[in-house]
């Protein structure tokens, strides 16, 4: 009756000494040829072979780095080739590559193989090295989502850009929080455009020139809501909080932030700002003031189009509601 061999990432759990020796030797000099130089310590190498391996990785990347490996020698192509993957991946007629799995299974035989006649690794030697390699995978097969998760948490590496908090802001202000008070986003190269941007941007330049303590004034081309970086960032971070949708009466697109999802919204603004090491209460009140008087100067540019919503009771609440939410996330943070 045969009976299955226990394999670890397709060797045998059950290694003659000199297999062993081997197979030390092998996969250390494919270590080699793939990066460049000898193994070193197991989490920096692991974390070596995102260069291979990571599936966020773009394809001219891959390319370009895949044409810098040297050639694998014919005896230790053919050598390694009887495990096949994933100890060793082809990568060209003349070309192994080896990640993870080699890594793994080279320490393993590092710390179990003593110089004796035969090795065998147990079941529970294999469970650990399969599990930590299903780990490594895992983190980086959710690196994307992990990273839009953390973004709409506000708990992203990186805080939500000044000007697209003050878009944001913006559009609280005018409280643009359903369809029929939505600001209708237009082509930046019509007037009608450039006049919706131009008095959304006025009080979104003006809270992120004192936000960031940065006077100096961006692109015309890029204070536009449509096609520009700010709005960008903001749906990015905020997604279904901040609707962008088709306006069947005018030929542009509605953007509101959904009444519902209100409160939400300026948590996460007062948490995001909150990440700020430098921005202050007095800082912050005198940013929103900022917005609102330039916001108020440009209003008539919507007016004349039925735009404005604004009520100067709902504008100190917010302002409220905001500080109150920076706050907090200040003393959280603690």
């Amino acid at each position: 009756m045969s009976t299955t061999v226990q394999r670890v990432f397709g060797v045998p759990a059950i290694l003659a000494g000199a297999e062993c020796v081997a197979l030390i030797s092998d996969l250390t000099q494919l270590w080699h040829l793939t990066y460049g130089a000898p193994p070193g310590e197991l989490d920096s190498d692991l974390a070596l072979c995102k260069r291979f391996f990571d599936p966020l990785a773009r394809g001219h990347s891959l390319r370009d780095r895949l044409a810098k490996l040297p050639p694998t020698p014919a005896e230790l192509q053919q050598r390694a080739n009887q495990y096949g993957e994933p100890i060793a991946v082809q990568a060209g007629d003349k070309t192994l590559l080896v990640g993870i799995e080699a890594r793994l299974m080279l320490a393993l035989l590092e710390s179990q193989y003593a110089g004796e006649d035969h090795l065998i690794l147990t079941v529970s030697d294999i469970a650990t090295a399969e599990r930590r390699a299903m780990q490594i995978y895992r983190t980086w097969a959710m690196a994307r989502l992990s990273q839009v998760v953390a973004l709409r948490r506000g708990q992203g590496s990186e805080v939500m850009q000044a000007i697209a908090v003050g878009v944001v802001i913006a559009l609280l202000v005018n409280r643009s929080d359903t369809k029929d008070r939505a600001v209708i986003r237009g082509d930046h190269s019509t007037a009608d455009g450039q006049q919706v941007d131009s008095a959304i941007f006025a009080g979104a330049e003006a809270f992120a020139a004192e936000v960031s303590r940065n006077r100096s004034s961006r692109a015309t081309g890029e204070q536009r809501l449509k096609g520009g970086y700010a709005l960008s960032e903001a749906r990015r971070r905020l997604a279904d909080h901040l609707v962008v949708t088709p306006d069947g009466n005018n030929g542009g697109e509605l953007l509101y932030i959904p009444a519902e999802h209100r409160r939400d919204v300026v948590e996460f603004l007062g948490r995001d700002l909150a990440r700020r090491p430098r921005l202050t209460q007095s800082v912050l009140a005198s940013a929103f003031d900022l917005l609102v008087a330039a916001y108020r100067g440009a209003a008539g540019q919507l007016a004349h189009r039925g735009m404005v919503f604004e009520r100067s009771t709902d504008t100190r609440s917010l302002k409220d509601d905001l500080i109150q939410e920076f706050l907090k996330g200040q003393r959280s943070s603690l």
